[in-house]
């Protein structure tokens, strides 16, 4: 319940007790930076309940200057407890309760959720689609450069032959990490990576790493750091604890 007060103060002061007065009582008279109205408490010949709008509060002078908020003013005036004042201002201007606004936060973090999950697999087939081409295209090359060497088209040793056998052991060397990813361990090729303690993830950044020179995938930053912080945490991982929520390529 304290909650729901705590909750309403603030849209209510936005709305304003001079506009409440209006919309739940009568319409003040302004006098100076004061508006008054008549008390609901007696017969007073002029009116002596003020409304201070810079504070949102009010006060009878009438009735041994009884005073409160906005909530305890349509309380006051409309003779019923705070519990219903309140219940009547937030049916009035359509503000939320604390469990409405729960509900909403509840439903604003599945969303977000979902948003995020949809955007990892986004990411995820990214990353294949992107593997899978740039396979196809090694292989591609590949192909094109042994015909070149054993066709001998360019006379062996010449600059063009030698061009030919050097980009063919790059394309090799780039399929080797690439169609690594069904071997149980995935055998260093180079010093990459070293501090990460487990070869799948290290084939995975090896092939972002191959990708990202081929211009054909680029991992963020923050994949980056997950990956490395995921492959360090399956070794540390003890058996039943949750998987973490991270980067799953």
């Amino acid at each position: 319940m304290k909650s729901d007060f705590k909750l309403a103060i603030p849209d209510l002061n936005r709305i304003g007790i001079v506009r409440v007065s209006t919309d739940f009582y009568t319409e003040p008279k302004r006098k100076g930076t004061v508006f008054f109205v008549r008390s609901p408490a007696g017969t007073d010949r002029t009116a002596s309940l003020a409304l201070f709008p810079n504070s949102n509060r009010f006060t009878d002078f009438s009735n041994a200057n009884y005073s409160g908020d906005i909530i305890g003013f349509v309380a006051y005036v409309k003779g019923c407890n705070q519990w219903q004042a309140l219940k009547e201002l937030q049916a009035y201007y359509g503000l939320t309760d604390s469990r409405e606004q729960d509900r909403q936060e509840a439903q604003r973090r599945i969303l977000l959720q979902q948003q995020e999950e949809r955007r990892k697999e986004e990411r995820r087939q990214a990353f294949y689609r992107a593997l899978w081409e740039q396979i196809d295209d090694l292989k591609r090359w590949a192909v094109i450069y042994s015909t070149a060497i054993e066709k001998e088209l360019f006379e062996p040793f010449s600059d063009e032959w030698c061009y030919c056998l050097n980009e063919k052991q790059k394309v090799e060397y780039r399929l080797d990490i690439l169609c690594a990813a069904d071997c149980r361990e995935y055998m260093r090729l180079k010093p990459f990576h070293e501090d990460l303690p487990s070869d799948r993830y290290k084939w995975l950044l090896d092939c972002l790493a191959v990708l990202a020179e081929g211009g054909a995938f680029t991992a963020t930053e923050e994949e980056l750091k997950k990956i490395k912080a995921q492959a360090v945490f399956e070794v540390q991982r003890k058996p039943g604890v949750e998987r973490r929520c991270v980067v799953e390529w």
